[in-house]
């Protein structure tokens, strides 16, 4: 493991970006910021990089610099009194997964993203009416609500067509593919985009059958993330909290699963003409529907 590895983690690659972030809308080089903080440009670049090893004192004086407003301060001073001790949670509150911070940069820094779900087809992979048929299932948001946040889920996927995107592996079970979260017609335009996207050279979906794993066997959905020069990252999710792992014994039992769903799963081909399958049997129950 390089150095780097060793200064940096999620969080504070989390911070980092944070700070960027704050520093290019106050329309300040890293020179010139670093001349009003009395430090040098390569302190901020470390700072700006995720590697550890500021205080508190920095994050403020580089903050204020850069005339953050004073809840942008507490915020980001309560990410840097975090304990890197492996594993961190964040509550949903009125947020969705979808628009956590923390979230959205471990996946943008990501250079490849592994995930298993069992249950439902992914929100990165969702149409906007299957998402939409989703949250209304939840049924604790009016129509203002959900299109609130089925338009952040919508956002977030620009991830999958982004000039340089992370690769791509779903696992997807029988059981998630199935599910009649919405009517015929949706489900059929949803396993169409499943079979578009999987076309895409970054992205690869493999079926996992029914015969080959029952739902539940083994466990919810959850997904690794994967960085150059950085170690990956766990990420799993429920209905109020998002959790991230880091410690080599928890992402062990997460390779493990990983390689067990691999070995079960229909490969890329397969699993296309599997979904196609799939998707002509939703036309045929929305023709029979009219």
């Amino acid at each position: 493991m390089s150095e780097r590895d060793r200064d940096s983690s999620a969080i504070s690659r989390e911070i980092g970006d944070e700070l960027k972030r704050f520093r290019v809308e106050a329309e300040l080089l890293a020179s010139d910021l670093a001349a009003l903080i009395g430090c040098s440009p390569s302190k901020i670049s470390r700072m700006e990089s995720g590697v550890r090893g500021y205080s508190e004192l920095d994050v403020t004086m580089y903050l204020a610099s850069c005339r953050a407003s004073r809840e942008d301060v507490v915020r980001v001073l309560d990410l840097v009194r975090e304990q890197a001790d492996g594993y961190r949670i964040r509550q949903h509150r009125e947020q969705l997964p979808d628009e956590l911070r923390s979230l959205i940069v471990t996946e943008t820094q990501a250079t490849e993203i592994i995930e298993f779900e069992p249950q439902i087809i992914p929100g990165i992979l969702q149409i906007e009416d299957y998402a939409r048929a989703v949250f209304r299932w939840f049924g604790l948001h009016d129509e203002t609500g959900i299109d609130l946040r089925v338009r952040a889920r919508l956002s977030r996927q620009k991830l999958l067509r982004r000039r340089d995107p992370p690769r791509f592996t779903f696992y997807l079970q029988e059981a998630a593919l199935r599910a009649k979260v919405a009517d015929a017609q949706v489900m059929h335009e949803q396993i169409l985009h499943l079979l578009l996207t999987s076309s895409f050279e970054h992205c690869v979906i493999r079926v996992v059958p029914e015969a080959a794993c029952p739902e539940g066997v083994l466990g919810g959905g959850f997904r690794i993330m994967r960085h150059n020069d950085t170690p990956p990252v766990a990420h799993v999710d429920n209905q109020t909290t998002t959790l991230f792992l880091e410690e080599p014994a928890d992402l062990e039992v997460y390779r493990h699963l990983l390689n067990r769903v691999a070995r079960l799963a229909l490969d890329g081909g397969q699993s296309r003409e599997w979904l196609a399958i799939l998707a002509s049997e939703f036309d045929r129950a929305k023709d029979g529907a009219q």
